[in-house]
């Protein structure tokens, strides 16, 4: 990677064109009670990419809803590296700001989806935009993948799609909010309903029956008491232990009659190493010790198909996360600190699909989905800068640049 060729590209990342392509993604509405959902998102990337000389594709994932491709050609064999983001976002209701004005006030952007992760996307974009504009020389290719479906009530449709879509990836970054760290790990995420069967009975004589409901509440109970903090104790280098949380209960049909079923259901925040059928043993195990109290009561476990394959990113640190560290003394003056991060991502299919994997980003994660969201102005054109950097240096034509 030349210096001078560096300070060009450099030199081509503006504050103002970061800020101006993520006011403009911002103010187009992208969460799932829009018709088409992302689909204006996705168009409207495709016509930057477009503008700016890089091949583009919006392709329907489902109901209208529709990814965006785009595609750097280097001028050698090499790698393929991708850059990859969700377009969708979380409602906008309880936003003490309008949700869709892309405000700039006090060095932030601020609007739904500005940090989750419209932010990150227009800093990947206008990374490509300088790359081909400056005429820099790629051995691979340079890809970015606008999906679908992360954060609305279905299953990663668009991450899904992608990885049939794009079968050769060597090395992805997911562009989630991480301050500017580089995660190589994160946390996978299941939601588990557990049914219990009763004996229902009338209320006079409760004695008669088996209360659903009671014995759903010792499970829980149990859970709580026993399991959790056996969870607690576990620990992993990268990211905080295992969690379980109760989420929903539901149960009986009115006041006079024994209930004969009731089910809760539960989040289960999966450590890197864990495997999700010995996370249904470990509440398998506290469920039979309760169940054998009350003879005639059964309970099942069912995996709920929203969380289905949201496992964790086990990636680990590599030739990705060595270059955007490096890379990070020629943006901030530091190298960038190599972590992991506690939320799930779409990293997992890509990392799934044999891509080294990475999850980097502009702004924190505290502020998305939150009532005022925004991103800071700096660290977006910040993470547009490492992102073209990295890319220079991954896809170096130069041996020794290519780590």
């Amino acid at each position: 990677m030349k210096p001078e060729e560096q300070r060009d590209v450099l030199e081509r990342i503006r504050e103002e064109d970061v800020v101006a392509l993520a006011g403009e993604l911002v103010r187009i509405p992208s969460h799932y009670q829009v018709p088409g959902g992302e689909t204006g998102v996705a168009r409207h990337i495709g016509d930057y990419l477009e503008s700016r000389g890089i091949t583009s594709r919006v392709r329907e994932v489902f109901d209208g809803r529709s990814n965006v491709y785009g595609t750097l050609e280097g001028d050698r064999p090499g790698p393929t590296l991708l850059f990859c983001g969700h377009m969708d976002t979380v409602l906008p209701e309880g936003m003490v700001h309008p949700p869709f004005g892309a405000e700039l006030r006090d060095g932030m952007l601020w609007g739904r989806g500005a940090v989750d992760m419209k932010g990150g996307l227009a800093a990947m974009l206008v990374a490509m935009a300088a790359l081909k504009e400056a005429g820099v020389s790629l051995a691979g290719s340079l890809g970015f993948a606008g999906v679908v479906g992360e954060e609305s009530p279905n299953n990663s449709e668009g991450a899904r799609a992608l990885v049939q879509d794009w079968p050769v990836v060597d090395l992805a970054v997911v562009g989630e909010p991480t301050d500017l760290n580089v995660a190589v790990y994160h946390k996978g995420m299941t939601w588990l309903r557990v049914h219990v069967g009763g004996k229902a009975g009338h209320a006079s004589h409760p004695e008669d029956g088996i209360n659903a409901i009671v014995v759903a509440s010792r499970i829980i109970a149990r859970l709580q008491d026993q399991l959790v903090p056996v969870l607690a104790s576990r620990s992993h280098p990268y990211v905080s232990g295992p969690t379980l949380s109760i989420g929903r209960i539901e149960g009986g049909i009115q006041n006079n009659i024994i209930p004969d079923s009731c089910w809760f259901s539960l989040d289960r925040r999966i450590m890197p190493g864990e495997q999700q059928a010995e996370v249904i043993r470990e509440i398998e195990e506290v469920a039979d010790d309760v169940v054998r109290a009350f003879p005639g009561a059964s309970f099942q476990i069912e995996e709920q198909p929203e969380t289905a394959g949201r496992g964790p990113m086990e990636s680990g640190p590599g030739r990705l996360s060595r270059a955007f560290s490096s890379c990070g003394l020629s943006v901030t003056g530091t190298r960038l600190p190599v972590t992991g991060v506690d939320y799930w991502t779409d990293g997992t299919h890509l990392f799934r699909a044999g891509a080294e994997t990475v999850v980097f980003g502009p702004g924190s994660i505290s502020q998305a989905h939150s009532a005022e969201e925004f991103i800071a102005v700096s660290q977006m054109t910040q993470a547009a800068r490492l992102y073209a950097l990295a890319a220079m240096r991954l896809l170096s034509h130069d041996p020794e640049e290519n780590l």
